[in-house]
């Protein structure tokens, strides 16, 4: 150990700009996406109705934003590059009265000290303007030149200075995604102003400047989306929520599609996305999410953005409020857009019913996944066969088959002094032969009853024919031996930006499942073909549904998972549902296909397939043991 004398003391010091500059950029400016949502912001606060960026690289190589706002005098261009260089605010109240996009001053000097800028300006293309180039931090060039009225800029080898922060960029097709997000999230936000923006010189936005949101939402995201949108306006003292909704019946399976406006900026704001829901309360399948574009204005008094440097985070004064607010304006919206639908006591279709149906509803509502009970009002519907069976062999009527609900006599509930419980809960299978066991017929139209030495085992008749239709799948796409279906008329998709930039990488890929997709016009792709076994299904529903689960990145690792997901998605899709009806026979050719399989215990989910009711202990329960 030193003796106190042999310490080194730190010495503190002031840190040079150029440095202060490059760990502000690691705030600032995270990637590529993060430098283009700086300079858009900065030209929609400059007024400007027209903006146009060019991408090269994914962002990487070079981004080029022009503008027509009001452009920059002379003599503050290279004021501009300075740290809390700004013309938004001046003094400490400005902060809580924020009403511009940008305030810090720190996007340009942070962008300018992590890469190669040029950047030229005027105000009065009449007196010309200035350019001024940096590297680095450093102003290499600063000259007059002559330009149209507004700001042109330039942004080149991005992390240049700092070769180890580049290492952390993903693909162009991945950075480039993120810029399309954001282009889309200022678009929807400011459907006033045209954007346009090509990657490698190729268009991928190009709006029309429009007072209509609806009308800007159809352009990004396609007009059948756009058919199931429902207003929300409401208004209080201190708040305004105005926008659309989707109607109960369409929804996504992530948060793909919410975009938040708060006085016109983006945000990702956690109050906001759960007085959503709560709106939608249980009108929402399990693990399905509303598409929503909600705006919402307020006294910059109520609301704090000087939160991150991203400005992606809010606070506000009275939170409580605003989730009630925003969430009562969600539900007044879907009362007075919902239809209230006709009676109807008949069971519903097999197509009406969620294919992973919970296990355990909420208990506020009826169970889902079950028929109401027989009665003469209400008679029992025959079904046809599903595609898996061979329909000339199936009879029109068994007379040996009953359903198991009508001989234990459905509907009528035992007294609760007459119910008793297993000493023993059922078991998972996983080591038994199902050819040892006999179909009985199905219980709740659901469940598959068969019996044997062992004991009375129970099938889920979904969850067993998602496990078939998953294997051959996967085995197909391996061989790439997918017997596909041409369709008639090709599928024309439109496509938000993001998703079309998603999509495109993997076209190759998922010609290999079966699905054979072409460019269509900017956003759009034909559908030409389906794999063979899902031609009867919704094929709109179907590639959503795909672009949702395809990866981001191009790691291996990860692009064999998500294609896993893919081909289980698939099999859930087209795998036969609850509340079918089958007869014998189609229940013995489904358990026989379930046998051949490598894992006929599980389904691609994890759940099990069987339980099995043992033997001995339903002997106990009749004092026969």
């Amino acid at each position: 150990m030193p003796a106190p004398s042999q310490k080194i003391s730190p010495k503190i010091r002031i840190l040079p700009e150029d440095l202060t500059n490059q760990i502000a950029a690691g705030e600032v400016v995270e990637r590529p996406a993060s430098v283009v949502k700086e300079l858009v912001e900065n030209s929609i606060d400059a007024g400007a109705t027209t903006i146009r960026l060019d991408i090269e690289g994914g962002g990487k190589k070079k981004i080029r934003i022009v503008d027509n706002g009001i452009g920059m005098a002379p003599d503050e261009c290279r004021l501009a590059f300075s740290r809390h260089a700004t013309s938004k605010i001046s003094k400490f109240e400005d902060l809580e009265t924020i009403h511009s996009l940008g305030f810090r001053g720190e996007a340009l000097a942070s962008i300018a000290s992590v890469a190669k800028v040029r950047c030229s300006s005027t105000r009065d293309e009449s007196e010309g303007g200035k350019l001024i180039v940096v590297n680095g931090g450093e102003i290499l060039e600063e000259r007059d030149v002559a330009c149209p009225r507004g700001t042109t800029l330039e942004v080149a080898q991005l992390f240049y200075v700092i070769p180890a922060r580049s290492k952390f960029l993903k693909g162009d097709s991945t950075e480039f995604s993120h810029i399309t997000q954001v282009i889309t999230q200022q678009a929807l936000a400011y459907p006033s102003i045209q954007f346009l923006l090509t990657h490698n010189g190729r268009e991928v936005i190009n709006t029309l400047p429009t007072d209509q949101l609806h009308y800007r939402i159809a352009e990004l995201f396609g007009g059948d989306l756009a058919k199931f949108l429902l207003e929300v306006d409401a208004t209080s003292d201190e708040y305004r929520l105005t926008g659309y909704v989707s109607s109960p019946v369409y929804t996504r399976s992530n948060r793909s599609a919410q975009y938040c406006f708060i006085n016109g900026r983006f945000v990702r704001d956690k109050v906001i996305l759960h007085a959503t829901q709560q709106g939608y309360s249980h009108l929402l399948p399990k693990d399905q999410h509303p598409v929503m574009f909600l705006y919402l204005t307020m006294d910059p008094h109520l609301l704090d953005v000087n939160v991150h440097p991203s400005k992606a985070e809010v606070r506000f004064a009275f939170q409580q409020d605003v989730h009630r607010f925003v969430a009562h304006g969600v539900r007044a919206a879907l009362e007075k857009n919902q239809q209230a639908p006709a009676v109807d006591s008949t069971p519903r279709s097999a197509a009406d019913i969620p294919l992973c149906a919970p296990t355990n509803p909420p208990p506020s509502s009826p169970r889902s996944d079950s028929p109401p009970p027989p009665s003469p009002s209400s008679p029992r519907t025959d079904y046809p066969p599903p595609p898996w069976v061979d329909k000339a062999r199936v009879p029109h009527h068994d007379d040996r088959h009953q359903d198991l609900q009508t001989v234990m006599g459905h509907g009528h509930a035992p007294a609760a002094s007459q119910v008793t419980c297993f000493d023993n809960a059922p078991t998972p299978v996983a080591d038994l032969i199902y050819s040892e066991f006999e179909p009985v017929g199905q219980l709740d139209r659901s469940f598959i009853i068969m019996q044997g030495k062992k004991g009375l085992l129970v099938v889920d008749q979904h969850v067993a024919h998602e496990r078939i239709l998953y294997e051959r799948f996967r085995a197909a796409a391996q061989a790439r031996k997918v017997e596909v279906q041409q369709l008639l008329f090709p599928l024309a998709v439109a496509l938000a930006p993001g998703e079309s930039e998603l999509l495109r990488p993997h076209l190759t890929r998922l010609l290999d499942m079966g699905l054979e997709l072409e460019p269509f016009g900017q956003n759009e792709f034909l559908l030409r073909s389906v794999p063979a076994i899902l031609k009867n299904g919704d094929h709109e529903k179907l590639l959503r549904d795909t672009i949702e689960l395809l990866p981001k990145q191009a790691q291996e690792d990860i692009l064999h998972e998500k294609y896993e997901q893919v081909l289980i998605m698939m099999a859930c899709r087209n795998a036969i549902k609850v509340n079918h009806s089958l007869n014998l026979d189609q229940i013995r050719k489904l358990i026989s296909d379930l046998e051949q399989t490598a894992m006929p215990y599980t389904c691609p989910h994890g759940r099990p397939i069987s339980l099995l009711f043992d033997i001995d202990d339903i002997l106990k329960k009749f004092l026969r043991k």
